[in-house]
């Protein structure tokens, strides 16, 4: 019988400096409302004769740009977390990788409804496949981190943060109508 894997005691960050993580989680969400909420803003400012699927379009198209921003924030963050600190995932880490990938729902939905609905078609059809692909990612190296037997720990949120990033790019470069 051999004996169980074991790791280094992992040290846990639960601050950036002066800015507690438990206030960060609770800054990205709202962030992400007031982003949307200026969207709205200048969506019915600027817009004569607003309809519901340019509407759509506008939330969709920053909201995918935001996407990208937040993820390359959290990557960033994983890299300071488990590269420079070598710590582990925390509750507050956790949450804020909830909160992009809530984002990330929202988008799809938003692409869901004007392919649908509205029966609006992306430049390319492959933007549909990277747009899965960007959905898909967090959860897989959530499930890998989450069913390791030694567990990887942040490497599989600096790998997650980073796939989504890039498919992100390519989802914008591809989505254009």
């Amino acid at each position: 019988m051999s004996a169980p894997r074991t790791t280094r005691p992992i040290e846990t960050v639960d601050h950036l400096g002066p800015i507690s993580l438990h206030r960060l989680d609770l800054a990205l969400g709202l962030f992400i409302g007031g982003f949307v909420a200026l969207i709205l803003i200048g969506f019915f400012s600027q817009t004569a004769n607003p309809t519901p699927f340019a509407l759509v379009l506008a939330l969709h198209n920053h909201l995918g740009r935001f996407t990208l921003l937040i993820a390359t924030l959290m990557f960033l963050l994983a890299i300071y977390i488990g590269l420079v600190r070598h710590a582990d995932v925390t509750p507050y880490f956790l949450r804020g990788a909830y909160v992009v990938w809530g984002a990330l729902v929202a988008e799809v939905l938003l692409g869901g409804v004007m392919y649908l609905i509205f029966n609006a078609r992306p430049a390319q059809d492959v933007h549909l496949i990277y747009g899965a692909g960007a959905f898909l990612a967090l959860p897989f190296f959530y499930y890998v981190e989450r069913t390791s037997p030694k567990r990887p720990a942040m490497g599989s949120y600096l790998w997650g943060f980073a796939l989504m990033a890039g498919i992100i790019i390519r989802c914008l470069s591809t989505g254009v109508l």
